[in-house]
């Protein structure tokens, strides 16, 4: 039974570890992105980055 709780609980680790560097590297994604070129009218263009 010790050894199933430790397993979870490094899992568990193991989640938040990972979600952590998903989070980071689409951070890092966002950071990279060129901000959008201005059209001939002066309005920015939008972009949505999925």
């Amino acid at each position: 039974m010790t050894i199933l709780i430790s397993l979870l609980r490094n899992i568990e680790t193991f989640e938040h570890i990972r979600a952590a560097v998903s989070a980071a590297r689409e951070y890092e994604r966002e950071l990279s992105v060129k901000p959008a070129d201005t059209g001939s009218d002066g309005r920015s263009a939008a972009a949505i980055v999925l």
